[in-house]
This record gives C-alpha cells, structure tokens and sequence, in this order.
C-alpha cells in the first residue's frame, strides 16, 4: 500500500533510503550514504514536474578510500589535477569558467605535407611565429575574464603544449586538460558553460561560474 510522503519532511525521505540501503551490500553504512544519497537527489529533482534525472549525479570512485570517506559535493569533481606548469595557480575564487574544443598548440600540416627547415634562422622564425600563435590565442582567452580554462582532449594532436601552459600560468589562468569527450554535457550543464570549438566563438557569454574552484590532494 503507497503512502504519500511530503518531500520537505527529509527524515522520512532518509529512513525510506536507510530502508532500501539496508539489503545492498553497503548495509553497514547505509547511515552515511542514505543522507548522501537524499540530499544528491534533491539538489537535483525538478519538484515542479515531479521529475529527477539521475544523470545529474556522478559518482566518482577514487581509489585508496573508503566508504566512510564518501562525502557529497554540491558542484563537480575532476580526476584529472590543475596543471602546475610555470607555477600556474590551483585556487580560484569567484571562478569564470571556460570549456575549449580547440587546441592551444601549434597547427599541424596535412598529411600529405611537411615542413622542411634548411638552416637555425628559419627554425627561429618558425619557434617565434609558434609563439606569437599561441599567444594570440592565450591574450583573446583572457580578454573574456576566463580564469578557469577545461581543455577537452585532442585525438589529432596536442590539446595543448608546454609553451601554451606557461602563458596561461602568467595569466593566470587555472587549467584542467585531458577532459573527455563524453563529459562534455554533464560539465555545461553543471558549469553553465557552453563547449566553444573556435577561438573566435570564445565569449563572455560562453563562460560557466563557481564560487571556487581549487586543487584538493588526496
């Protein structure tokens, strides 16, 4: 027989996961996790249209813990760390979040080309234009106020490269790379950021928020 329960009354909610937890093999810490799992689910359940998408929530395993470890953060959380290139920063309040599709590296030839240097004037030339690319590219980021940059990982070449990481460092601009590809939508839609492929699609407007956003080692 159904009982209609009061979605404000969190106890009974709480008991009702408590209850359910207490036949899966996390039964001794079914305590801990059923007021995890309630306050995960209510952060997320359209209440209006008596709906929850469970693919809001993540579940994200780190290895080394344990269950009574398990703690429930109102944002997300990466795997992957900040990068510590050039001493960039792993702390970012009031954060202005960008998520990029496109590769803060130098441009590759076709296939079918290659570029031959004859002598050390040329290869000068070519590291310079090399820099001046990236730094075109690093100054029309930062002219948006993105001090969080997510760089989705490249199958083509380099996402970025050590030369691109040490100008956002001087930016100081926080970086997370190696993002995945099926992470795309479960960041925007959590970040409020939109994934930009061109430079020249980078706006403002494209730009997610978090109050914080910083490296936590474990």
């Amino acid at each position: 027989m159904g009982v209609p329960l009061d979605l404000n009354d969190t106890n009974s909610l709480v008991l009702a996961a408590t209850t359910s937890l207490s036949s899966k093999v996390v039964y001794q810490q079914a305590d801990l996790l059923s007021k995890i799992a309630v306050d995960a689910v209510m952060h997320v359940a359209d209440i209006e249209n008596s709906n929850v998408d469970l693919n809001d929530v993540r579940v994200l395993k780190k290895l080394g813990g344990t269950i009574d470890d398990t703690e429930l953060i109102n944002g997300i959380v990466f795997k992957q760390k900040a990068s510590h290139a050039a001493g960039g920063p792993t702390r970012i309040q009031n954060a202005k979040i960008g998520l990029i599709q496109f590769c803060l590296s130098a441009p590759k030839t076709d296939m079918d080309n290659s570029v031959v240097v004859h002598d050390y004037h040329q290869m000068d030339r070519l590291m310079e234009d090399e820099r001046k690319y990236i730094l075109r590219l690093v100054r029309a980021i930062k002219q948006t106020g993105c001090n969080v940059l997510l760089i989705q990982k490249s199958i083509l070449r380099d996402a970025v490269s050590d030369l691109s990481l040490n100008f956002l460092a001087k930016a100081g601009i926080l970086v997370v790379r190696d993002i995945e590809r099926t992470e795309i939508e479960f960041i925007s839609k959590t970040l409020g950021c939109k994934p930009v492929a061109t430079v020249q699609s980078f706006t403002a407007e494209k730009l997610g928020t978090a109050e914080l956003v910083e490296e936590i080692s474990t």
